[in-house]
């Protein structure tokens, strides 16, 4: 089976599609896990840490599903732009920050959707213990 690649420069996560639409999202070097295709228009974030566990930027990483042939633009609650990258249906996007939430806009979705219902925040979650470090930590 034919499986395309794509390794994130900053984080090192490797994002790998079959022609099923099977993919696999994860650090680079450790075991595969592969899902079915993504739900039409998911959207998914992942980070270094934990929001607030360490002091300084962590490495932010947003994939999700789109047309083929949709534009999708990311821009940071900071105001700057996140080069978004694809693989197949997938698109995928990367920056070092503090934490900071992403706002989608994807020309595949009504535009009164966006960015509002499209944005990706990256908090600490409210079950677990009071940050280290709270100035890294969005609530």
């Amino acid at each position: 089976m034919v499986v395309d690649q794509l390794v994130l420069e900053k984080s090192g996560v490797v994002v790998r599609v079959r022609e099923d639409g099977s993919y696999s999202v994860g650090q680079h070097g450790r075991d595969e896990v592969w899902h079915a295709p993504m739900e039409k228009g998911a959207v998914i974030g992942i980070g270094q840490h934990t929001p607030g566990d360490v002091e300084g930027e962590s490495w932010w990483v947003v994939y999700g599903q789109s047309d083929a042939q949709a534009d999708v633009t990311v821009r940071l609650e900071d105001g700057s732009h996140v080069p978004v990258l694809r693989i197949g249906d997938i698109f995928v996007c990367e920056w070092v920050s503090t934490p900071q939430q992403a706002l989608l806009y994807r020309s595949d979705r009504p535009v009164e959707s966006q960015p509002t219902n499209l944005s990706v925040l990256f908090a600490r979650p409210r079950f677990m213990p009071t940050a280290p470090f709270p100035e890294n930590d969005r609530l």
